[in-house]
């Protein structure tokens, strides 16, 4: 029977041989100290940890420590050459990479200085590393080029990291997988909305002001699919609704929904209201109506908005430009401030109609004073309009003597009903007018300029009002504070009516659909909004114009001004056979002549005049021609008025 052996522990015994201790097991030898080998792993581990860690930490700063690397690298290279031939060799290079660096200065060429530059501080590390081998000048060297490379470097750098943080913080806006499965708005807060139409325009706002909506409140749906709501807009520079109105067309298009979108100011400092229209409340034809305005120093109605709010046009004082393509209602607009005008009873009308047979204007013909329907009339008629200005300017003169007398102000508006009346010349296709005489361009704008205090306005009709219409050297559509345009023929007409850059505002009349819509720019109107005026047929001119040839309105003309013997100081000049004095045809003489009683010789006007005899015998000629009769005085002609022939 084998018997199992019994482990007896043996005691262990340690013997001290000097400074060196052994430890003995009975049966065995004795084990020498592990703790020289122990030592050197642990000295071994920490090399291995600190070149880990510095190793990690060249990683993280490896863009820093580049320019570092480079100018060392460099410095190392230069350092294992020796010798004059490769010093002189690299000198010459950074003298032809400085001297490189100088021209691209000199040309403003940034590559070539900026390339030049670099070379030349990198070779003159390498020159100096060369020459002087292993000393303070390397050390001295190798410190200025590093410090230009990261001056260069530094600034380059810091603008990448910022473009990549930027384009981090806009990749964190977008709605990423995991908040769209939460459910939250951890991505973009405030941007979703409680219904689809809702999130659109809070999405849109986003994208286009770079603000999260305060609130949208008072949503509402119609039957048809409109809806509108009130948007509170957050404090900015570009977050004012006065400005976003402006913007309704990029609005609607970072919103992509269907339908028309319009805005407006709401009653607050800072809502913004919003409607989006599915169906053209625009499509039927508006009906003429009777406004009962019988003055124009009220604004007239042309028409309505989207809204059904009324189109209120000022016209005293300001001249209007109507535009738009043919066949679009541009001249329905103009007929439609005729009829407003006809009835005003402090209103003359004249009217400029180059087409053959006046086909426009000419049935209202009847209530103009005068109707040019070529271009010797339309000269004669600016010119009568010219010699008006200068009438009125002298009463309005004079006025403001005697007011300044009384103590009172200064007289600086000729006002209708109290000074007389108010003129209006309306044109159509004004284009046509400079055509056919390119003098008259410069005449017509001069009027532009100066009339409209003298309650003088033109109301201008065109296709294209560009600046080649007012003859090619300027631009007078400045002088237009009402502009009205139909539907355009080309997206390219709008900035020829409403200015540069209208159209990334809203302005897009070729966009409109039907005749008769128009969009207005006016003092009052500066958001672009449609508005469909109302329809003049023919039947309703024929009906306008009879009415005031019938007795139901009295029709005779109102005194212009007091009956004060000083206002015919003022009267136009005319000659004997009715004719007005023109320009060109000495008026200043002509007054003199006529207040001299009992007629006067050439010699005789030339010295009242102060003028040469050769100038007072041409003037006589043409005035002759005009009506002023001749008698024989002696050896001498004398001239006389028919009334003063004795």
């Amino acid at each position: 029977m084998n018997q199992t052996p019994v482990y007896t522990p043996i005691p262990m015994t340690m013997t001290t041989d000097g400074a060196t201790a052994a430890y003995k097991i009975p049966g065995q030898g004795i084990i020498a100290s592990s703790s020289s080998s122990s030592s050197s792993r642990r000295a071994l581990s920490r090399c291995l940890l600190c070149a880990t860690r510095a190793g990690a930490w060249v990683s993280r700063r490896r863009y820093e420590l580049a320019p570092l690397g480079g100018t060392s690298a460099l410095t190392v290279l230069g350092l294992a050459q020796d010798g004059t031939s490769p010093a002189l060799a690299y000198g010459t290079l950074a003298a032809l990479s400085g001297a490189g660096a100088v021209a691209g200065l000199k040309h403003k060429n940034q590559l070539v200085t900026h390339v030049g530059a670099a070379g030349f501080i990198a070779l003159a590390d390498v020159t100096t590393a060369v020459a002087a081998g292993f000393s303070w000048p390397t050390a001295t060297a190798w410190a200025l080029a590093t410090g230009a490379a990261y001056g260069v470097y530094g600034p380059w750098l810091a603008t990448q990291r910022n473009a990549r943080m930027k384009l981090h913080v806009d990749t964190v806006k977008a709605k990423g997988a995991v908040p769209e499965a939460l459910g939250l708005e951890a991505a973009d807060p405030g941007l979703t909305g409680a219904s689809p139409e809702e999130t659109a325009l809070r999405r849109g706002f986003h994208a286009l002001t770079g603000a999260v909506p305060f609130a949208v409140h008072a949503f509402h749906r119609g039957p048809d699919g409109s809806w509108s709501c009130i948007l509170k807009t957050p404090p900015g520079r570009n977050t004012a609704p006065a400005l976003l109105v402006k913007r309704a067309g990029q609005l609607q298009a970072n919103m992509g929904v269907p339908g028309r979108l319009t805005l407006a100011e709401g009653p607050e400092a800072n809502d913004l209201i919003v409607k989006v229209a599915m169906s053209d409340t625009l499509a039927s034809t508006i009906a003429v109506t009777d406004t009962g305005v019988i003055t124009c120093r009220e604004p007239v109605m042309l028409g309505r908005d989207e809204d059904g709010e009324t189109f209120l046009l000022r016209l005293l004082y300001r001249h209007t430009l109507v535009a738009g393509a043919s066949d679009w209602g541009k001249s329905g607009i103009v007929n439609l401030i005729l009829k407003r005008l006809n009835r005003c009873e402090d209103v003359d009308l004249y009217g400029v109609d180059m087409k053959p047979g006046q086909p426009e204007l000419g049935p209202w013909r009847g209530r103009m004073k005068a109707l040019a329907g070529n271009a010797v009339q339309a000269r004669e008629l600016l010119e009568f309009i010219r010699a008006e200005c200068d009438r009125r300017g002298a009463i309005l003169s004079e006025l403001s003597k005697q007011a300044m007398a009384e103590g009172r102000g200064p007289v600086r508006k000729w006002v209708p009903g109290e000074h007389g009346t108010a003129i209006f010349v309306v044109t159509d296709e004004l284009a046509e007018l400079v055509r056919q005489d390119d003098d008259l361009a410069k005449l017509y704008e001069s009027l532009l300029a100066i009339a409209r205090f003298l309650a003088i306005q033109f109301v201008s009709a065109t296709q294209q009002p560009s600046r080649k219409v007012f003859g090619g050297s300027t631009d007078a559509r400045g002088n237009y504070a009402n502009r009205l345009s139909t539907r355009a023929g080309e997206a390219g007409h709008a900035p020829l009516i409403f200015g540069q850059g209208c159209q990334t505002r809203g302005w897009r009349p070729e966009l409109l659909d039907l005749p008769g819509k128009f969009l207005a720019q006016t003092p009052e109107h500066d958001t672009p909004r449609v508005y469909r005026a109302e329809y003049v047929s023919d039947t309703d001119i024929a009906d306008e114009v009879g009415f005031f040839y019938s007795e139901i309105k009295d029709t005779e003309p109102q005194p212009a001004l007091t009956d004060e013997p000083w206002v015919e100081a003022f009267a136009p000049l005319r000659f004997p056979d009715g004719s007005t004095v023109g320009r060109d045809q000495w008026p200043d003489l002509y007054r003199v002549f006529a207040g001299l009683g009992g007629g006067a010789t050439k010699k005789e006007l030339a010295q009242a005049c102060r003028v040469s005899r050769d100038t007072a015998m041409r003037a006589i000629d043409e005035w002759t021609q005009r009506g002023v009769v001749s008698q024989r005085d002696g050896r001498s002609t004398r001239y006389y008025l028919p009334k003063e022939t004795p």
